[in-house]
């Protein structure tokens, strides 16, 4: 009996947890399970109709609404004074009845909206922003009813001083904009945006677009520069932090010992001063990205065009979003992306999301320190005054964030209290209950004594059926016919039941057995002999063999026949019971054997059961030509049911009543069937006769406010750090006060890490290999799905083409190359909580230095499943380049790589380094690698898992130089070709034609296929260049290309081969050549006469020579003539055109003689003649001339003098002859 009741008790286990909310709970959760497989084959969270449903609400006839009509600037700023009133525009419909011009109008923003505006496709130009005001946009802040909607802005908003939350359109958005753009200048310091400042919770951006610049320090993205909510479907062409001569310093430039320490991490961390060198600053550029800067919200559907990021400047780049651990679906990036370090095409740095349990105490905790926290922030707002808007502006944040936190903490306490008083309440009922099933399948003549186990119930309902359908006499009514069709459905469900039964219960038997013989291999046989021998209907397996890689749905075919264990004793054959019953250590670790086996089981009773059901559903379809189970199970059932259901009309109220009861009792087996099905019909009609268990759950809006929670306690953290960093000059009063909010916040975040320790502590390594691909291939927490990347990513370190690192920051060390848990693996929970699923990079991606990747540059931990990389991967000077990672110490699974890759060490197909590789296939072209390299991994951790990698490749191996079968093993293309699953990608060569790192063209071949020059795209002309192709031989195509256009700057001269006294050249041509071009010069012989025009014979010419110039396009030479001993004068040149000979028109430069010569073939001829004393005769002439004319007038000069000497001498005696008189 007490065996009996030992089964009763699991078998109550199970009739409980399916059959206590028979009704609603199981429709609810039926109902739940459809959304959420409709919502995952659609991956939407937001989609336009839930916008245009609460637009629509506006059109709700019982309100009364207040339109407000605004056609020019003088009426949008009274509409904004009255604005300042966050009641007056919740009931009021504004629209826009023409553009409005506000230069030079004098308009102040809008403080507060939370109505329905509508810009009738309108554009509001002039907005301009300089005064220095944070949580600014055109609309300050949008409350949560407001709906705002096409409409254009047009403008500068660049508010003076280190402000914060800044938006184009709106600065702090809780409502929903939709259809409206923004075009101009955004620039501040932290969360600043395109379109929104920083986007709430029930914020909602949709279809909404970006143009222009944005600016920003920290948090900063083309549509929002801090998303909580959901941005759907819009589109950024700004440009995002890409010029600034303030923050484009060097790499030598950085000051790291700026750095503040993290509050967060010395928490987390418990290291206390430990951690003070690992610090950050205010200085750098952190969290910018095309979409959004940081986001913990959802991102769907959105496309950045707008190039993001300083070169080798600023952390956390992304395309679509600097760092985020929500949710980015279905995103596109075409710009291109420059940073210094975590920087990808689609996310910079993808972080996991963590579960926290918040129990009543710890939350009421927390709300109490959040309270005190607000109250001291305020306090030192108060002290600061207006000593610094920096500081301001950040404690204001902070306070912010502080009353956001207080809200969730709030909601959190009031949610948790409802739900642990009535699971109280179901909790009681449910022991009730269970009591009562557990007397009742106990007993004797009961479940136990009829049912083999759970799948019995269905045969026992389909007995009940019976039972209800003879009371009523129903089988009166029956046509014969049928009456044959209800017998054989009854027949097959009790035969059919009873076999599956069965079946289920013999791989339940395999399973149990399966633990005994991995406890066997435990500590509890430490000191032991492993001498365990299964025992089957043919007497002791002396041969078997534990394997320790045996799949979990292998268990049951490897384990079947199985009936027990005996100690087997290999030298003499003897065999002892097993487990021993004597006092020896033998028989205590046999019983602890049994002990952790059973714990085992228990552990993994729902995997169990789902597997040994997997088991008895596929021996049914072998034996039923690939019917399922539960499929047939249901029909039977439904045949039964459908042909009592035709005779109520022939039976009595009372009858009909009876059959409702009964069809609804054969409903409710049918539909928990594939749970092992329910307990027999007279339990669960006296549990059905009592009001159904609803036991409580949080529901999403809990789990969402606690990711609010989660996100607000983080910003804090990381505002708290840069306001150290701000305090470096303040005085006493803002010292202590600093000091209380830190200590008050070290207290909340000691809190808030006792609720994470709930959930990090623990152990998910019994689970993980069965539940975290199947997390990873539906989870939207911390995921990035089905984006594609086609811009350029270039940067130093952690570089990738979807994330550029997957790893949790708790400091801000931001130079760091491990940035989260030392060891990533500790914690498998990560790994279904931080996911790149099914992303496609297309673009080349560059490091300066190490970790760089198609998919992930560093991956700490999470899942990349599914992803593929066909872009062109390479570090300059740095090591670990994979074609998925550059480094993996966790898992990669069915990725595939078809690309190049280059770097230093650590270079490979699929990762450069890595732990775990499962089911991935290269084709890869490792073109320079200075050592472990493979075409799936350059090297592996000891304690790596790899299986299933295939590559085609017949010039390097799997893994550093060797091939492992089932491992890294190599196929032929054909073989490649049919694994399941493979990309259409696979099936053709790619060729990608580049000039100067732009993509000029992509021709594609077949394997092994061939493509001509007349295939290549035509070169870009590079002025003062000529061009050719790196490789002009494409033949026997096996990989993927790239072919790269060779510009090389143009000779502008070319010297002739004679040379004169000097060793000058006698002719230089001048032109745009190559550096092959040569000029061919000869002299011209007798037998070549020259014909020259006018009088002059060819018996006066000097030289005659013949040129031959290359062809360089040009159809006109300047040509440069030295005449012998370099003489300048008497020079004479003649060309022959195809008019014959002509003298050229020429002038000097130095000793040359330039002039111009038509084509490419030219002929010179050259007069050089002495000039004689006749020709100088009219120079020497006139040059005495000049010289007696100068003599005479200084001759003449000089007799002028002498006069006037003379005519002065009587005066002066005469003056002398007056002085001597006077004295």
């Amino acid at each position: 009996m007490r065996k009996k009741r030992v089964t009763a008790l699991f078998l109550t286990a199970a009739v409980l947890m399916s059959a206590m909310p028979v009704t609603t709970a199981l429709a609810e959760e039926e109902k739940q399970q459809t959304a959420s497989e409709e919502d995952h084959a659609e991956e939407e969270v937001v989609s336009v109709e839930d916008a245009n449903e609460a637009i629509n609400s506006y059109n709700d006839e019982e309100t009364e609404w207040e339109e407000v009509l605004i056609g020019n600037a003088e009426e949008l700023k009274e509409f904004a004074k009255n604005c300042r009133l966050d009641t007056w525009s919740q009931n009021k419909k504004v629209y826009l009845t023409a553009d409005i011009d506000l230069a030079g109008a004098g308009f102040v923003t809008i403080p507060t909206f939370g109505g329905y505006f509508d810009g009738q496709g309108h554009t509001i130009s002039g907005f301009t922003v300089r005064d220095s005001v944070s949580y600014v946009g055109l609309f300050n802040y949008t409350q949560r009813t407001a709906v705002i909607a096409n409409m254009r802005v047009e403008g500068t908003v660049r508010p003076n001083g280190s402000q914060m939350v800044v938006g184009g359109i709106v600065g702090d958005n809780s409502g929903i904009l939709l259809n409206c753009v923004f075009d101009g200048i955004v620039e501040a310091n932290d969360y600043v945006g395109g379109v929104v400042g920083y986007n709430e919770i029930s914020g909602v951006l949709m279809n909404s677009e970006a143009d222009g610049t944005v600016k920003g320090a920290h948090y900063t993205g083309g549509i929002a520069g801090d998303n909580v909510g959901n941005i759907v479907g819009c589109l950024n062409r700004a440009d995002v932090n890409i010029s600034n001569d303030d923050k484009a310093k060097s790499l030598n430039d950085l000051d790291l010992e700026k750095y503040t320490k993290g509050i967060l991490s010395s928490i987390i961390n418990d290291e206390g001063d430990e951690k003070s060198d690992k610090l950050s600053t205010t200085e750098n550029i952190v969290d910018t990205g095309g979409i959004a800067g940081l986001s913990t919200g959802i991102i769907q559907k959105c496309v950045n065009e707008g190039t993001v990021g300083y070169e080798h400047v600023g952390y956390n780049t992304g395309g679509i979003v600097g760092r985020q651990s929500g949710y980015v679906y279905s995103c596109a990036n075409k710009g291109r992306i420059y940073g210094r370090k975590d920087v990808g095409g689609i996310v910079g740095q993808a972080e996991p999301y963590i579960a926290v349990d918040l129990s009543e105490d710890i939350v009421r905790q927390l709300s109490d320190h959040i309270n005190t926290l607000h109250d001291r922030v305020g306090k030192m707002l108060d002290d600061a005054g207006d000593q610094s808007d920096t500081l301001s502006n950040r404690l204001s944040v902070i306070r912010g964030f502080a009353d956001r936190a207080l809200d969730d903490t709030s909601f959190l306490a009031d949610r948790t209290v409802e739900w642990t008083d009535s699971m109280m309440d179901s909790v009681n009922e449910a022991v009730s209950r269970f009591d009562y099933v557990l007397d009742e399948t106990a007993k004797e003549g009961g479940v136990i004594d009829h049912a083999s186990g759970a799948a019995e119930d269905v045969k026992d309902a389909a007995g009940d059926l019976e039972d209800m359908v003879k009371s009523m006499d129903i089988f009166r009514y029956m046509t014969p016919e049928e009456k044959a069709q209800y017998d054989q459905a009854k027949k097959a469900i009790e035969e059919n039941g009873k076999t599956h039964a069965e079946d289920m219960a013999k791989a339940t038997q395999a399973y149990e057995h399966y633990y005994i013989a991995q406890a066997a291999r435990s500590d509890a046989y430490r000191d032991q002999e492993t001498d365990l021998r299964p025992v089957t209907d043919s007497g002791v397996d002396s041969g078997w063999n534990y394997d320790p890689n045996i799949k979990f749905e292998e268990i049951p075919e490897k384990y079947a026949g199985i009936t027990g264990w005996v100690h087997y004793d290999s030298s003499t054959g003897e065999t002892r019971d097993f487990p021993l019953s004597d006092a020896s250590p033998q028989a205590e670790a046999d019983r602890q054997v049994q002990e952790k086996a059973a714990a085992d089981l228990a552990a993994n009773t729902v995997q169990v059961t789902q597997a040994a059901g997997d088991y008895a559903d596929k021996k049914y379809e072998d034996a039923h030509g690939g019917n399922s189970y539960a499929s047939d199970m249901q029909k039977y059932l439904e045949t039964m049911t459908d042909i009592a259901s035709r005779h109520t009309d022939e039976m009595t109220d009372d009858a009909k009543k009876q059959l409702k009861s009964a069809a609804s009792s054969v409903k409710d087996a049918a539909g928990n069937l594939e749970d092992m099905g329910e307990g027999t019909k007279e339990i669960l009609t006296t549990l059905n006769d009592k009001e159904d268990i609803a036991f409580p759950r949080l529901g999403e809006d809990y789990r969402s406010t606690t990711g609010s929670l989660n996100s607000n306690l983080k910003n804090i953290s990381e505002n708290m750090g840069y306001l150290n960093d701000e305090m470096s000059a303040s005085g006493d009063v803002l010292e202590e006060d600093l000091s209380n909010i830190n200590d008050e916040f070290s207290e909340i975040m000691l809190l808030y890490t006792d609720a994470l320790d709930g959930v990090l502590d623990m152990d998910y390594s019994g689970v993980y290999e069965d539940e975290s691909e199947e997390n990873a291939e539906e989870s939207i927490d911390a995921a990035v799905a089905e984006c594609t990347n086609n811009g350029i990513v270039e940067a130093d370190l952690n570089v990738s083409g979807i994330a550029g690192t997957m790893a949790i920051e708790y400091d801000f060390d931001l130079e760091s190359d491990i940035t989260g848990l030392e060891d990533a693996r500790a914690n498998s929970t990560f790994l279904t909580k931080c996911v790149l699923r099914q992303n496609v990079n297309k673009a080349n991606v560059t490091a300066q230095k190490s970790y760089v990747g198609g998919v992930c540059g560093m991956q700490e931990m999470g899942m990349v499943l599914r992803c593929e990389n066909y872009g062109r991967i390479g570090s300059t000077a740095g090591d670990y380049v994979g074609g998925i990672a550059g480094q993996s110490l966790s898992h990669i699974k069915s990725s595939y790589a078809k690309c190049t890759v280059t770097g230093g060490e650590y270079v490979a197909g699929i990762v450069g380094y890595g732990n775990g590789i499962e089911s991935c296939c290269a084709m890869v072209n490792v073109k320079e690698a200075d050592a472990f390299s493979g075409a799936i991994a350059g090297k592996v951790s000891d304690d790596a898992e790899i299986e299933n990698n295939l590559f085609v490749s017949d010039e390097i191996a799997g893994i550093d130089r060797i091939s492992y079968s089932k491992k890294a093993e190599p196929v032929d293309y054909e073989g490649l070709l049919e694994v399941e699953g493979i990309p259409a990608n696979f099936r053709r060569m790619k060729i990608t034609f580049y000039a100067d790192d732009e993509e000029v063209g992509i021709v594609e071949c077949p394997y092994g296929g061939s493509v001509g020059l007349d295939m290549y795209p035509k070169i870009p002309v590079k002025e003062g260049f000529y061009a050719d192709w790196d490789n002009k031989d494409l033949a026997d195509v096996r990989l993927d290309e790239d072919v790269t256009v060779e510009y090389v700057r143009y000779l502008t001269t070319l010297a002739g081969s004679p040379m004169r006294e000097n060793n000058q050249s006698t002719l230089l041509v001048d032109g745009a050549f190559a550096k092959e071009d040569e000029i061919l010069v000869k002299s011209l012989g007798a037998d070549e006469p020259v014909t020259l025009p006018g009088a002059e014979t060819s018996e006066e010419l000097t030289e005659c020579w013949a040129i031959e110039i290359p062809d360089d396009g040009q159809t006109t030479h300047q040509i440069r003539y030295q005449a012998p001993q370099g003489k300048t004068d008497g020079v004479v040149i003649y060309v022959e055109d195809a008019a014959g000979w002509r003298k050229a028109e020429t002038e000097l430069m130095g000793i040359y003689h330039l002039f111009w010569a038509d084509g490419n073939n030219v002929k010179v001829a050259v007069s050089v003649t002495e000039k004689g004393i006749e020709d100088y005769l009219v120079f020497i002439v006139a040059g005495g001339v000049a010289v007696l004319v100068l003599i005479v007038l200084i001759i003449h000069k000089g007799r002028k003098k002498r006069k006037a000497k003379k005519a002065e001498e009587p005066e002066e005696k005469e003056a002398e002859k007056k002085e001597e008189e006077g004295a």
